[in-house]
């Protein structure tokens, strides 16, 4: 699925539920709150006690990341942003950023 149908669904059960997609502190507090959630599994641990963690606590995590997903897409949605139009425009900007942060650093393998 792409990121706009992804967006256009949650805009719709929205508008289904009667839910209004007005810009709203409460929805930068429900993406706060899932990553509060999910981190709070990781905390105090290592590497290895994290991987673990992850590990028996996979589902956990899979629900965390798909209640963030839909967070950050009505809050998308309530800022007018178009979510994968975003999304192309960091990710490019990132790679770009990191590529020539790694050919300033002489590492091997970027061209």
């Amino acid at each position: 699925m792409k990121i706009s149908e992804a967006q256009q669904i949650v805009k719709e059960f929205a508008r289904k539920n009667k839910w209004k997609d007005a810009p709203s502190i409460d929805k930068f507090d429900h993406v706060h709150e899932e990553l509060i959630e999910m981190s709070q599994h990781l905390r105090y641990k290592n590497a290895k006690e994290s991987k673990v963690t992850v590990g028996k606590n996979k589902r956990v995590f899979e629900d965390g990341i798909g209640d963030l997903l839909f967070s950050v897409l009505r809050l998308a949605n309530q800022l007018g942003i178009d979510a994968e139009n975003a999304f192309g425009k960091s990710s490019r900007r990132i790679m770009k950023k990191y590529k020539s942060a790694k050919k300033e650093h002489n590492i091997p393998g970027i061209h």
